[in-house]
């Protein structure tokens, strides 16, 4: 699978690959949010897509399904807060715990958003076939999990 030269060209690397196409994808989606007067970045995005697919997921396991610490999410949680777009509601078996739930402006905001964002990665995948992205996202995922396994998606 890998050459067993000394050079290792960083242009082949799965990983470099992926990481120059998600900065290229998440530059053009704050672009066309702040073009659009949306106040949200890419990475408030995902939260808010996470917990619109998993109303009361906890800032715990929002922290899991994003790969970020307590004190990242915690601070994510409370820009999406200050926006209007959740409210973090105290848990009922451990008052430190927080659930988070979509607020009905970040609910009417949430369709608005997406076709945003499926316009960006629309405009990515132009001239691959299905077959190939299907491929791909095949083999993300499954370098993924041979680096960590879990169930964050």
């Amino acid at each position: 699978m890998f050459a067993t030269t000394s050079h290792y060209l960083l242009k082949d690397s799965l990983g470099h690959l992926a990481t120059q196409f998600s900065k290229a994808a998440l530059r053009r989606i704050n672009q066309e949010l702040a073009a659009q007067g949306h106040p949200v970045t890419s990475e408030q995005w995902t939260a808010l897509v996470h917990i619109w697919n998993q109303e009361g997921l906890t800032q715990q396991e929002l922290g899991e399904k994003l790969l970020k610490d307590k004190t990242n999410i915690a601070r994510l949680a409370a820009g999406l807060e200050r926006l209007g777009y959740i409210r973090r509601d105290t848990g009922s078996r451990d008052r430190r715990e927080r659930s988070l739930r979509l607020t009905e402006s970040g609910r009417d905001m949430m369709p608005r958003l997406a076709a945003l964002v499926q316009g960006v990665l629309h405009e990515a995948c132009a001239g691959i076939d299905e077959h190939s992205l299907y491929i791909c996202r095949q083999v993300l995922r499954k370098a993924r999990q041979n680096l960590a396994p879990s169930s964050a998606e």
